[in-house]
Order: structure tokens, then C-alpha cells, then sequence
């Protein structure tokens, strides 16, 4: 008789059968054709599951993650306290037909089978509120919860407080494994110490990338050329961006200004993301990780100008739709705008593409954030303080069992979940527009952490202020900050030494 796993493989089997005869063969095509894991430093491959020795006719041998864990036998719950909107990247009740809930279901039941345990997911409300019980459970000395679900701010409360486990420090967790997003740990560490991570384990995780996409009847209809081509050619930039949306925003009404309800705009943005993503999306950055791990300012400041003086081209000068972070309830009229047709553009997250342009009726394309120049090497993906994070309470008393759970969920995504990403991304929209698969892989191949925006230095604020400001340079807000951020990190460094 064939066991639980089977009978659930077999079934997604099926299901993925459907589903796959909706994408075209050519884009499996193509992502092969395109990956270099030698070279994919900064985040997981785009398309595992593969090595990068040739097999014989000239294709790849398929590389296993998952059959290389070690998979002890443990019968007991492993507790994760999940941020609420998260708690269905770890826990799914039944088979659905919803890919990555499927994919998420049979991967729980593949590992609670081989490592005999059962996982319990625990909802925790708003990520305040799951950073105020991690904090709890370790000053109460309490070991309730094997791990957590973190946010951007719980690297600042949580890590500086001596509250989180250094990752480092748990032998059972191979942290150079491809399925860890190496670029989070490369930033994201201090003093050789790594507090929380992300990679392949949380699906949700890659899905909150920064991209752009664009309203391809609105293109044809304006005489602009789609940017795939541009994107292939490594000619995607800020420059040929800017020559794309040249004088496409239009007052429709006429009456002397534009309005969310009845003009045309180049591209819609939401401060609180967009200022950023562009910025990142161009290589600027303000602080980085050393060969030491102290953290250090790093950003050439004409760089770092000039990247802001093409940003306020795009929003000011060609009359972007701006939404200001003042009003973030209503952030879902930045999609809006794109969805009725009355935007070229719009800068966009990956999770949020199905979420509000699921019933959009124009067919649109998906596309990295522009590069600075074309000497730039590779499209980059700036991800915000929504992802998510793993991280373990620094009294947790059975590290080498918690360690090892996250390596068989991180390996078995890694294998099963992350290759279907595009299919998870557009519902199967790829029938329609087979050219945004290879998007996809330029947008979460390269992900861009900053050590400063995660620590809430209010240097890394000036790009977003200047734009909202309508300021046409930033030099010296950049310079009036300066101090006080390498004063804020010589602080850091003292406290994480210590």
C-alpha cells in the first residue's frame, strides 16, 4: 500500500501536469539556458534543483537538495509563532488545487513523515506582537516556541536586545546551503553574528522582491517598445526607462492638475517602496558589511546623487503618480490607477502583482527594476521590511532539532516550490505573456539587503523625503546625516562586541 507521502505526490503530480500544460515550454527553455549558479551569490538560484555539471547530451544533472539532509527521527511538535499574515506559508489543512498551497501542504507532510514530528503553526498576530512574545519567552526563560517569523523591525528590538539565537552557533544548520539567501547574510550580519534569515525555507519571502510591470496595450497604443528586449540586452537602465515614459503622464480632464481618479501617469509609485526599490534597484547603497562584519558607510555620495537625480526625472519630471507614505491606508490606489489602464508603469512587489492585479483586464508585462548604467552587472531587487524572517529565541534549549527542521522545509522548497515560481507568481497568466518567466528570474536572482535600512538608520531615508519633497538634490541632506549615522553604527558595533 502505497504511504501518505506517495499518494500526495502523486496527486500534486497531477495537478502540476494540469497547470504546466498552460506554460510554454520555451520558458523552462530559456531559464535553463540562463542560470550560472557559480556566479549567483546574492540569493538563492532562481531555478534549483539543478547542478552546474554538465550531464551527457549537453544537459544538467538534477541535484537533490532535499535527499542530502539528514533526516533524524525525533516524534515530537515543532512550534512556530507566525506573524498572522504568514501563517499560511507554513501551515495548509488540505489539497486545494491552489499551487503554492498545495506545494506548502505536501512539503509539511513530506518532512513531518521522514523527521516524525508534527508542525504546529500558531498564529501571533501583528510582528510587534510576535516580537514582544519572543521577548517574553526569554525573559520568562520559557521555551514555548521553536521558531518565529520575524519583520524588519525585530532586527533592531530583538537582535540588539541579546533576544535572538545566532544562527552560527546551531551545528545542524548549513548556512552556505544555496536554498540561504546568502545575500541576507552577507548584510545582514554583525560581528560574524547572524539573527534571523530568509532563503527558500519561506516562499513569501522570494515573492517580496521589488519589480516593475507594465500595461503592454497601453505600450502598443503610445508606439513604445516592450523592455524585454532591453532586459535580455542588460539595457534595461534608469536612461532607457526614462526615454520609455517621456511625456506619456497627460491631464485628461484639463484642469490644470493630476488627479489619482482621472489622469494618465508614466508610472505609480508608493513612496514607502518605490523610493526605495529604484534607489537599490540602481546599486545605491549606504551600508554594507565588512570582511570583519562591522558595518560601514560605503555609498560614494556623487553615486549616490546621481542615482537620486534620475530618480526625480522619473517622479517630478514626468509627473509620476507619487503616493506619499503619509498615506499608507490607502496605498492600493497606486495599483488601482495601473489596473484601469490610465498608467504605463508601476513599481510593484512581486506578492502584490497577484493580490491586486489578478482581475486587471489589460494584458501586462513583468520586468526588473532599471540598473544604474549598463556597466552595472545585474539586475537588483531591493526587498522591504514586510518579508519575512526565521529566527530562534536565544533560550531555545534543543537548537540541533529546530535546525534541522529548517534545513529539511528550506531544502525541500528549494527543490519543489522555488522552480515554479513564476507559475506561483502570475496564477498561470504565463499563457498569455511567456516573456515575464525569464523576468522573474532576473528578479529574484539578485536580492538587496541594506544593513542600514534594517536598522532604521535615518540616513537611508533621504531618497524617499527628497522625492516627496519635490528636491532636486539631496547633497546635503546626505551630508547633514553623515555624522549621525557613523555615530549610530560605532554604537553597534560596541553593543553586538559586547
Amino acid at each position: 500500500m502505497k504511504n501518505t507521502k506517495q499518494i500526495l505526490s502523486a496527486l500534486l503530480a497531477v495537478i502540476m501536469l494540469l497547470s504546466s500544460l498552460m506554460v510554454f515550454t520555451s520558458c523552462a527553455e530559456n531559464k535553463e539556458n540562463e542560470k550560472n549558479p557559480e556566479k549567483q551569490t546574492s540569493v538563492s538560484t532562481v531555478t534549483p534543483g539543478n547542478s552546474n555539471e554538465a550531464a551527457s547530451e549537453g544537459e544538467t544533472e538534477k541535484y537533490v537538495a532535499y535527499d542530502k539532509i539528514e533526516k533524524e527521527k525525533f516524534d515530537r511538535e515543532f512550534v512556530i509563532l507566525s506573524r498572522g499574515d504568514m501563517k499560511d506559508e507554513f501551515e495548509v489543512e488540505k489539497i486545494t488545487g491552489e499551487i503554492l498551497s498545495d506545494l506548502i501542504y505536501e512539503r509539511n507532510t513530506v518532512v513531518s513523515e521522514d523527521l516524525d514530528i508534527s508542525i504546529e503553526v500558531v498564529d501571533g498576530g501583528e510582528y510587534n506582537e510576535v516580537n514582544n512574545e519572543l521577548i517574553r519567552q526569554v525573559t520568562s526563560n520559557d521555551d514555548d516556541y521553536d521558531m518565529f517569523t520575524g519583520h524588519k523591525v525585530a532586527f533592531m528590538n530583538c537582535a540588539t536586545g541579546n533576544y535572538l539565537y545566532d544562527l552560527n552557533e546551531i551545528s545542524t544548520m548549513n548556512l552556505d546551503a544555496p536554498y540561504w539567501d546568502q545575500a541576507c547574510r552577507e548584510n545582514l550580519s554583525i560581528m560574524g553574528k547572524n539573527f534571523m534569515m530568509t532563503g527558500d525555507l519561506d516562499p513569501a519571502s522570494m515573492l517580496i522582491s521589488a519589480c516593475f510591470v507594465f500595461n503592454k496595450e497601453l505600450n502598443k497604443e503610445l508606439g513604445k517598445t516592450e523592455p524585454y528586449e532591453l532586459v535580455d540586452n542588460k539595457k534595461w537602465t534608469l536612461d532607457n526607462y526614462l526615454a520609455q515614459i517621456q511625456d506619456v503622464s497627460q491631464d485628461l480632464n484639463n484642469d490644470g492638475a493630476y488627479s489619482a481618479q482621472d489622469d494618465r501617469f508614466s508610472t505609480t509609485i508608493w513612496s514607502l517602496d518605490g523610493g526605495f526599490s529604484m534607489f537599490y534597484g540602481a546599486g545605491g547603497r549606504f551600508v554594507s558589511v565588512n570582511a570583519d562584519g562591522e558595518p560601514e558607510l560605503t555609498y560614494s555620495s556623487e553615486r549616490v546623487i546621481d542615482i537620486y537625480e534620475k530618480l526625480y526625472k522619473v517622479v517630478v519630471s514626468e509627473n509620476a503618480f507619487w503616493l506619499p507614505v503619509t498615506q499608507i491606508g490607502d496605498y492600493g490606489v497606486n495599483y488601482s490607477i495601473f489596473t484601469e489602464g490610465r498608467a504605463l508603469y508601476c513599481d510593484i512587489t512581486l506578492a502584490k502583482i497577484s493580490s491586486f492585479l489578478a482581475d486587471m483586464d489589460a494584458d501586462y508585462g513583468i520586468v526588473p527594476v532599471p540598473k544604474y548604467d549598463e556597466a552595472q552587472d545585474e539586475y537588483l531587487s531591493f526587498v522591504n521590511g514586510a518579508s519575512p524572517f526565521a529566527m530562534v529565541a536565544q533560550t531555545e534549549k534543543t537548537p540541533d532539532f529546530v535546525g534541522t527542521v529548517l534545513e529539511a522545509m528550506s531544502a525541500y522548497n528549494y527543490d519543489n516550490i522555488t522552480p515554479k515560481m513564476f507559475e506561483i507568481v502570475t496564477k498561470l497568466q504565463s499563457a498569455r505573456d511567456p516573456d515575464s518567466s525569464r523576468m522573474v528570474d532576473y528578479i529574484i536572482r539578485n536580492r538587496v539587503y541594506d544593513f542600514g535600512y534594517f536598522m532604521d538608520l535615518e540616513l537611508t531615508n533621504v531618497v524617499m523625503q527628497g522625492l516627496s519633497n519635490n528636491s532636486e538634490t539631496i547633497a546635503s541632506d546626505l551630508k547633514s546625516k553623515n555624522r549621525a549615522a557613523e555615530r549610530a553604527l560605532g554604537k553597534l558595533v560596541d553593543k553586538f562586541s559586547a
